[in-house]
């Protein structure tokens, strides 16, 4: 019997916790595999991220310097506080769309191999993994079009609603405009994390079915997670706690000082962060599969 039947034949709805432990044994079942993935596929992100850090502890003008350009570009005047997202932005794009996503695809591969009982075998996980890269890709551009959307929607009601609610003597300009984010912010955040939960399974969805990706995994994974939503929020709030604990950490020695053996350190802890977000999500697949 495959042992994914073996572990999900008596759980009918699998909750956080036991997606959590069955994530830690999975981890200790192939250290090394898991390790090396975290090492080789899915540093190169967290080191850019740090890079960015560093340069914007090192040169403070560089978020101002970042929104006037992006003003001038797009011909849009953007908040101050958008600054350092922005370079985080720029320095992570290239990692998050290479390293990032081969280490997802050989994460989920490695998982989906064990539970078939299949030996893990370095090279088929990176050729494997190379193969399922562009459908991770897609799944995750459409995933970035519906946050932009989102984003779209709010920020043209921020923009134009005021106005009119200013016209028609309502109230203020920016009385109106914090009453709409006040309205509108709760549904935004509240859809932005859907988004964000049925993304994780959808990417999983691209890896382990076949030729479902794109918007058509982002549907499946959203009718698949029916019912379970809560456990995937629970699980995305927890993988963000982690990676965010990382990054201020690093904040905190980059103020302070930082050694240069914590570095490597920093990135490590990092790395496996993200290696257990998606172990995590790719068993929260098989709990609904099953």
């Amino acid at each position: 019997m495959p042992r994914t039947t073996q572990v999900f034949q008596s759980i009918h709805l699998m909750s956080a916790a036991h997606i959590f432990r069955e994530s830690i044994r999975l981890v200790f079942l192939h250290p090394t595999h898991f390790h090396s993935i975290s090492i080789f596929l899915f540093s190169p992100h967290p080191i850019s991220l740090f890079i960015s850090h560093f340069l914007i502890h090192q040169f403070p003008q560089m978020p101002a310097s970042t929104i006037k350009f992006t003003h001038h570009l797009l011909g849009l005047p953007l908040p101050k506080l958008l600054g350092k997202s922005i370079v985080h932005i720029i320095v992570c794009f290239p990692s998050s769309i290479t390293f990032s996503l081969l280490g997802r695809a050989a994460t989920a591969q490695a998982v989906s191999d064990s539970y078939n009982r299949i030996n893990l075998d370095r090279r088929r996980l990176l050729m494997r993994s190379v193969l399922a890269w562009i459908k991770l890709l897609h799944t995750s551009f459409c995933e970035l079009l519906i946050v932009f959307g989102l984003l779209g929607v709010l920020v043209a009601s921020l923009a134009t609603l005021p106005k009119i609610f200013l016209a028609w003597g309502i109230c203020s300009k920016i009385l109106g405009v914090w009453g709409i984010l006040g309205v509108l912010g709760v549904p935004f955040c509240v859809a932005f994390a859907h988004v964000m939960v049925v993304g994780n399974l959808a990417r999983v969805l691209s890896i382990l079915e076949g030729e479902c990706y794109g918007f058509e995994s982002l549907l499946k994974a959203k009718s698949l997670m029916e019912g379970r939503r809560r456990t995937a929020l629970v699980m995305a709030l927890l993988s963000n706690m982690g990676l965010r604990l990382v990054e201020c950490l690093f904040e905190f020695r980059m103020s302070s000082g930082i050694s240069l053996w914590e570095a490597p350190l920093l990135v490590s802890m990092y790395s496996l962060v993200l290696v257990f977000d998606t172990i995590m999500n790719v068993v929260f697949y098989y709990a609904c599969k099953a």
